[in-house]
């Protein structure tokens, strides 16, 4: 299963939700900014000695400034936080996609990363996993073949073997009387 991600919104509410939560922390920590250093410029020493036009100048170049840098630095961020969520949430909506195959059987895939994605080790580790899954099952049907043949043949202590090896791969026990 090769799944090329090229589309930037594989899973829009969340990846929107996420830009919508950074969107809102930078214009808060924006306000926060602009009336720190609006108050501590307006206080500093000199500006008593302006007249109030000169203020009120030097206040609405200040805002227009500070809202222009703003804007830029926070559309820099959500551009920014696009592509980095692209390397972050495309690789779990594959993992889904994946583990729904998985869910009904099908362990034929193979997990397909970018080098760029922030999740390769998630990936090779899965790809693992469903290596050793489907080797398992792949091992336990020709042990289950070998059970059937024993049992055909009238070989009972060979069939109890032959199943007691049969769920070792699994780590479980299967008590056999």
């Amino acid at each position: 299963m090769t799944i090329k991600r090229r589309q930037y919104f594989v899973k829009p509410k969340l990846q929107i939700k996420y830009l919508l939560i950074l969107a809102a922390i930078i214009v808060v920590s924006s306000i926060l900014i602009y009336y720190m250093f609006l108050d501590s410029l307006l206080n500093s020493p000199g500006m008593d000695q302006l007249s109030a036009g000169a203020i009120n100048n030097f206040v609405r170049s200040y805002t227009g400034g500070f809202f222009w840098a703003m804007l830029i630095f926070t559309a820099l961020v959500l551009i920014e936080s696009i592509f980095y969520f692209h390397r972050l949430i495309g690789p779990i909506f594959f993992f889904e996609k994946v583990t729904a195959r998985l869910k009904t059987g099908d362990f034929s895939m193979k997990i397909h990363y970018r080098k760029k994605d922030e999740t390769i080790e998630l990936a090779k580790n899965m790809n693992e996993t469903v290596t050793n899954v489907r080797n398992a099952v792949a091992e336990d049907r020709k042990k289950i073949a070998e059970i059937k043949a024993a049992i055909d043949n009238g070989q009972k202590d060979k069939a109890k073997q032959l199943l007691g090896e049969l769920t070792q791969w699994f780590k479980t026990e299967v008590k056999l009387k």
